[in-house]
């Protein structure tokens, strides 16, 4: 199950790419369940799940090296960027520290959510792998989650998946180079911007994914930059709905 978790992640970071290639995924256009209002009146305070957040170092080349240290500060950003986001929509939201059992129970939940996210991101996103109508009738359920939920004493879940591409210095001078011999000769020949992207979901007890937003961009934000990150946060939770208080 773990395996497949991270080969869901990789299959994540590579489908973004072609969503931004294709210019959709930097459309801000939210889903969200036809039959919200009646589900959501069982969600009151919903548990963010620790985001999963994974920094690249992009090489000249296209290398990518995962750095632990920038990963870590971009969970750190994004955590509270989403947080601080929700608060100010009068959405109240639950964190928790997880023990090792509660670790590996959550993997499996992240891994049946992660299929879904990339069924999501196919079928209602990519125009050329486009269903009307899951676009249309946005309905999707990672399965009753009931168990998981009384551990964290929570009636849902916020996921988020976060996935950045910083440029080295080489690349950013090849990049330079190829503008400045594009602006000379009309071809422009260069490496392309890094990707940012975060994607967040409240799923449902039932598992219903009730809501889901992406924001996907190259060359305009940052991670591991506390203002920058906010501002992406701030433009995926702009359309967060409305919950009622009990």
């Amino acid at each position: 199950m773990a395996m497949h978790y991270k080969k869901s992640l990789i299959y994540f970071s590579i489908l973004l790419l072609v969503l931004l290639s294709l210019g959709c995924a930097a459309q801000k256009a939210y889903r969200i369940n036809p039959e919200f209002e009646s589900h959501a009146r069982s969600v009151t305070t919903p548990q963010l799940i620790p985001p999963d957040i994974k920094i690249y170092e992009l090489s000249a080349g296209g290398v990518e090296e995962l750095i632990d240290e920038w990963s870590a500060k971009g969970k750190e950003n994004v955590t509270k960027s989403i947080i601080d986001e929700l608060s100010d929509k009068e959405v109240e939201i639950k964190t928790a520290s997880l023990d090792e059992e509660l670790k590996g129970e959550l993997e499996e939940v992240q891994a049946l959510y992660m299929a879904v996210h990339n069924s999501i991101l196919l079928h209602t996103y990519n125009t050329n792998n486009l269903f009307p109508d899951k676009q249309k009738n946005f309905d999707y359920s990672i399965g009753p989650i009931d168990k998981i939920l009384q551990k964290f004493n929570s009636d849902s879940l916020i996921f988020a998946y976060g996935y950045d591409q910083i440029s080295t210095g080489g690349r950013k001078a090849l990049m330079v180079l190829g503008m400045l011999l594009g602006a000379a000769t009309g071809v422009y020949v260069a490496p392309s911007y890094g990707v940012t992207a975060v994607s967040v979901a409240l799923v449902d007890s039932s598992g219903t994914v009730l809501w889901y937003n992406v924001n996907a961009n190259a060359g305009s934000f940052d991670l591991r930059d506390e203002k920058s990150c906010r501002s992406l946060v701030k433009g995926l939770l702009r359309d967060f709905p409305q919950i009622k208080k009990r």
